[in-house]
């Protein structure tokens, strides 16, 4: 398992391959591998999704998304 970290400026779920994960300002455990995240609800973020391949993350180096 991986560690990812998501900030956004409001309170909105978090997306991961189109499945809820959490809200932001978080960390959670996902599967090593590639993940598209995104935010739900309103378009109004940047940018509008992030791809990344998650892998040899830790709890104390998360992999770090960050939305505006």
């Amino acid at each position: 398992m991986e560690y990812v970290f998501v900030s956004f400026k409001e309170d909105r779920t978090v997306l991961a391959d189109g499945k809820k994960l959490a809200k932001p300002i978080k960390h959670w455990l996902i599967v090593k591998g590639h993940h598209n995240f995104t935010l739900d609800g309103q378009q109004n973020y940047h940018p509008a999704k992030v791809d990344a391949v998650i892998e040899q993350t830790t709890s104390l180096s998360p992999y770090k998304v960050e939305f505006n």
